[in-house]
């Protein structure tokens, strides 16, 4: 089964513990040469320097971060293939940034359109906004093919690494390593004001490109897309 792992700060908050570059690929390496991992982006440069893209009427509303609205920041991702979920969390509690923040368990997928020719990365996150009604389930089934469209005109455009979806319906599992004990709590979460329902990783030429890129995602028609600058992590 796939699972992501989304590793996400707390807006505000200092980590708890530190974390470095060197110890993450070590986790990720352990988890390729394993065979579960099946990507990895990260760690992303700030929010301060991410853009949010929103197209409402024709007309595309590029805003500079920090955002207001967003109380988790997600910092990087694994997609996993593991039999089931209790293994993806029992990653999630081996994986060195459950000491420093939050590591969420999303049952989705990720698909990989390619590798990666060492172009510069950005991956576009698609948070919705939880206050806002559910669609029904023709708009959903619309706007889902809408995306999967998109992706694939990147994908033959060369500009798509891979793609990840992540269910809203699926409640995510949040872990959380403490001095005591590792906290696993399952969602929704009242505190999040946004829910996170997929993301594509591209390359582009520099951040520029990665907005305009951004501003022809469908979802940025009924959501946002958020721009956030990969900076590498070998886990080779």
């Amino acid at each position: 089964m796939e699972f992501v792992l989304l590793l996400e700060d707390r807006e505000g908050e200092a980590r708890r513990a530190p974390v470095s570059p060197e110890d993450m690929g070590k986790f990720g390496r352990e988890l390729a040469e394993r065979g579960a991992l099946r990507a990895a982006a990260g760690p992303l440069r700030p929010t301060s320097e991410a853009v949010r893209v929103r197209v409402r009427d024709g007309r595309a509303a590029v805003t500079a971060g920090p955002f207001a609205e967003s109380h988790e920041v997600v910092v990087g991702f694994f997609a996993l293939d593991v039999p089931d979920r209790a293994a993806a969390i029992e990653v999630a509690k081996r994986c060195p940034f459950a000491h420093a923040g939050i590591v969420d368990v999303h049952a989705g997928r990720y698909q990989r359109a390619r590798e990666a020719t060492g172009a510069p990365q950005f991956l576009l996150l698609y948070p919705l906004d939880r206050s806002l009604p559910r669609p029904d389930e023709s708009v959903l089934q619309d706007g889902m093919r809408q995306m999967r469209a998109f992706t694939d005109e990147l994908t033959r455009e060369g500009r798509a690494l891979g793609d990840g979806a992540l269910p809203p319906a699926v409640p995510a599992t949040r872990v959380e390593i403490r001095p005591d004990r590792p906290l696993v709590t399952d969602g929704p979460f009242s505190e999040s004001k946004e829910i996170m329902p997929g993301f594509l990783l591209i390359e582009a030429a520099d951040r520029a490109e990665a907005i305009a890129i951004a501003q022809r995602v469908p979802h940025a028609k009924w959501g946002a897309v958020e721009v956030r600058e990969v900076e590498r992590m070998s886990t080779r």
